[in-house]
């Protein structure tokens, strides 16, 4: 396999990810079933800025309806690494979904999510089992549906 430039460039002239069934967005049963609870529930408890919530379902959401939650677990992903948060607060742990804050998927793969979003956050990484993400053995993170219920 080659750099991740490679892997990149390669994946750029691929068509895009296919859109995955909204009704099971290709995941194992009890995890798309979760998400379709997520997009119901409210804002949770422990949130001091209960705002931000929305985008977080949301980009929890456009993973699976776009693939790239299926293609995440195919590649060694877990839930937690997806749409997991620290049972405090997000700076606990970040999975995937808490992490992207509305930026858009271009590459991903065993490690790394390849973002792009806004001009002044041209192209981020999110770096799975990175800082935040996995590393800290006392962090056990919960799942979005979970957190603060």
């Amino acid at each position: 396999m080659g750099s991740w430039r490679d892997v990149a460039a390669a994946v750029a002239q691929r068509q895009p990810l296919a859109a995955v069934a909204v009704d099971d967005f290709g995941l194992p049963g009890t995890l798309a079933a979760s998400l379709r609870h997520l997009e119901g529930l409210p804002p949770p408890r422990k949130l001091e800025q209960p705002s931000g919530w929305a985008g977080v379902v949301a980009d929890a959401l456009t993973l699976a309806r776009d693939g790239w939650a299926a293609k995440a677990l195919a590649l060694g992903w877990t839930a937690g690494d997806l749409f997991g948060i620290g049972r405090r607060d997000d700076w606990d742990f970040q999975g995937l979904a808490v992490w992207l804050d509305g930026r858009r998927i271009l590459m991903l793969d065993e490690k790394h999510a390849i973002v792009a979003g806004n001009p002044a956050d041209y192209r981020s990484a999110f770096i799975r089992g990175g800082m935040r993400h996995g590393t800290h053995p006392t962090v056990t993170p919960v799942m979005l549906w979970e957190f603060g219920r």
